[in-house]
């Protein structure tokens, strides 16, 4: 990803509120390095929930009497489930601790080489239990390669224990019919951020009220940027690295897609070409930031400046302790992805809060449990409220914003949607990611671009379900 120090703090953070991890996206920079993704331990203690808040958690109900046999869970990650120093525990590992009497065991690894470390593991006998399945790319291309094993026999995923967005995307990830990952919640994969500031001195309609009205599409954002856009003063309608993949599944359809376990590809699509040359559009009027005139980085500060209109991006952007490159206090909002005019739903790109079983994990019933544990956290209302007063004390959100969240969240949850192409292979990825950005980018013609890609992906899939027929 892009920053792999912001994903990491942006899952320790959805971890805490018993929220998502992040839409997958491209390594547009190396990742960091194995000191900045690793440590995350705890060097002092953990924050101790005060009283209220620890008698809610232990006034939730797991169903479950007894507490686990092993409570220990082999967690293999380039980030930690465990508190940082000095802050409070997640609801979901109060709950483990207290109520299973379990404890999470962090294995470390860096992004770079964490399959490389799970494979040497797993074939020399030591597997961990958990493997971060946030990213979408350990399915399907890492479960077909042997890597998991499905949850199926310690999980029930039709028990009413899922959200309406978990379990359809839970059931998106099955080969044979079995679970090869456990998605425990949902989030916005992308929000549009913007500071109603710039927008009431443009005098512009502002973003939220539209999405009220029922108005906030793909031409209300155009209109919008076009309205602000003015090159030769520096001022852009959009920014960031978030945008193009993330306005494509607001047609429904994701670029590469998992239907009844075969792998397809939509690149052939009418969806993928309306999106593609509204994109091109977009780019004639020079609505986009022109990225290399800065060095190919992302200037989420121009947000606060008023010379960007919006910065599409996971909301994982809002959970940092300093916000101020976006404006200040009561200046800072977002909407969710535009509504694709032509679609029969409001389709929204979905975050993920995702989980993968270990090969030969030592103790499967363990990592069912914790699971478990953060399926509860999201559905329990009082464990929600406790989530929430992270948003205001830790990150300053205000009353619009927390009602703009909700809003997100439950849209999301009603039609999610994620792409497998970062999980299918190296090479699919590598062909599909940076053509799927040239119309926004560069202006290039998208027929242009689907002849180029169309025939390898295909060839590729039919590999890859080949391997599935044979082996699922």
């Amino acid at each position: 990803m892009k920053n792999i120090r912001k994903i990491t703090a942006c899952i320790a953070a959805l971890s805490m509120l018993t929220a998502v991890g992040c839409q997958s996206s491209a390594p547009e920079t190396a990742p960091a390095t194995q000191q900045e993704t690793t440590t995350t331990t705890a060097a002092t203690e953990p924050k101790v929930l005060d009283e209220e808040d620890a008698a809610k958690v232990e006034e939730i109900e797991t169903g479950d009497e007894e507490k686990l046999e092993n409570g220990t869970v082999k967690w293999l990650s380039f980030w930690d489930l465990n508190p940082a120093n000095g802050k409070p525990k997640s609801v979901e590992l109060e709950l483990f601790e207290t109520k299973y009497g379990g404890k999470i065991e962090y294995i470390p690894t860096t992004y770079e080489t964490r399959y490389s470390d799970l494979s040497t593991q797993v074939l020399g006998g030591t597997s961990p239990d958990l493997f971060p399945a946030a990213d979408l790319d350990t399915f399907p291309g890492k479960a077909v390669a042997g890597m998991f094993d499905p949850f199926d026999d310690y999980l029930d995923f039709d028990s009413d224990l899922w959200t309406e967005g978990a379990k359809q995307l839970s059931d998106r990830h099955t080969l044979g019919g079995k679970h090869y990952v456990s998605v425990v919640s949902t989030d916005a994969g992308c929000v549009c951020i913007y500071n109603k500031k710039t927008i009431e001195e443009n005098g512009l309609d502002d973003p939220a009220e539209l999405l009220e009205e029922g108005k906030w599409d793909w031409n209300a954002f155009k209109q919008l940027c076009m309205d602000f856009t003015e090159p030769e003063e520096g001022k852009y309608g959009f920014d960031g690295w978030w945008f193009e993949i993330n306005f494509l599944l607001t047609t429904g359809k994701p670029v590469i897609d998992n239907v009844n376990g075969k792998i397809v590809s939509n690149i052939p699509s009418v969806e993928m070409e309306r999106a593609e040359n509204f994109m091109l559009d977009m780019n004639k009027f020079n609505l986009p930031l022109p990225k290399a005139e800065y060095d190919w980085k992302e200037q989420p500060q121009r947000v606060a400046e008023g010379l960007t209109l919006f910065y599409p991006c996971g909301v994982w952007a809002l959970y940092e302790a300093d916000l101020t490159q976006f404006g200040q206090p009561g200046e800072i909002m977002f909407v969710p992805m535009p509504k694709d005019p032509e679609a029969d739903e409001y389709y929204l790109p979905a975050g993920v809060d995702a989980y993968a079983l270990c090969k030969a994990a030592p103790n499967p019933e363990g990592a069912a449990a914790f699971m478990k544990c953060k399926l509860l956290a999201v559905k329990d209302e009082a464990a929600q409220e406790i989530a929430e007063k992270q948003y205001r004390e830790d990150y300053g959100w205000d009353d619009d914003m927390m009602d703009m969240w909700h809003k997100t969240k439950d849209m999301t949850n009603a039609h999610p949607v994620i792409d497998f192409y970062a999980g299918c292979s190296a090479d699919i990825y590598d062909i599909v990611h940076n053509p799927i950005k040239d119309a926004s980018y560069s202006g290039k013609d998208w027929m242009t671009t689907r002849e180029e890609i169309s025939d390898t992906v295909d060839l590729l899939l039919g590999e890859l379900n080949t391997q599935i027929e044979e082996n699922f």
